[in-house]
């Protein structure tokens, strides 16, 4: 058996102290190698729309991942692009970003629209990605995951999606037997945590 791989059974046992234990799970991950990232600057949003400016070319129907907080990621679908200038929809719900109810509840209010849009002034991080692939986590901590994938190397930046947790950006630690070792940036809170 690869050492690495043993070291990482061990440690799921309990056998190695971390500062984040690790959970054994089993469960499917999309993994989304990073191609190219950049700032785009936010001017309005709704609850599933972003609009904005982004120095990269962008294409139609491209999906690209957006991070307000520096550490977790939403993916999103181009809807339109006019030069700098584009739109984007959300798989998920964007009412966490404004943090407040009364934000919404006022947005509602002032804009009849079906999808009501707030002017905003923010900065986001952007990433496109090279064509996703499935892997599968076999254990996971706070700040690192073991994922059965094949066809990554050690250094390779990528964003894991996986069922409950977040999706982040890590970096590929170790790859060894169709096992990698995947190490996310300390969380800055425990939000990422797995949920039910």
């Amino acid at each position: 058996m690869y050492p690495k791989i043993e070291n990482a059974e061990r440690e799921s046992a309990g056998l190695e102290k971390r500062r984040y234990p690790r959970q054994t799970v089993f469960k499917s991950a999309l993994l989304y190698p990073v191609a190219r990232e950049a700032i785009l600057s936010v001017n309005n949003i709704s609850e599933n729309g972003i609009s904005g400016s982004c120095a990269l070319t962008l294409g139609e129907r491209e999906q690209v991942h957006i991070c307000f907080d520096n550490e977790r990621f939403i993916t999103a679908e181009v809807r339109w692009v006019n030069g700098q200038k584009c739109d984007l929809i959300v798989e998920d719900s964007l009412l966490w970003i404004t943090g407040h109810q009364q934000v919404m509840e006022s947005l509602f209010q002032a804009d009849q629209r079906h999808s009501p849009r707030m002017p905003v002034s923010l900065s986001a991080k952007l990433v496109t990605s090279a064509p996703m692939f499935v892997g599968t986590v076999r254990n996971m901590s706070m700040e690192g995951m073991m994922i059965e994938a094949e066809g990554l190397r050690e250094g390779s930046r990528l964003l894991v999606k996986c069922r409950g947790t977040e999706t982040r950006m890590g970096r590929v630690q170790w790859s060894s037997g169709g096992m990698i070792g995947v190490f996310f940036q300390p969380p800055n809170t425990v939000a990422w945590a797995t949920r039910r």
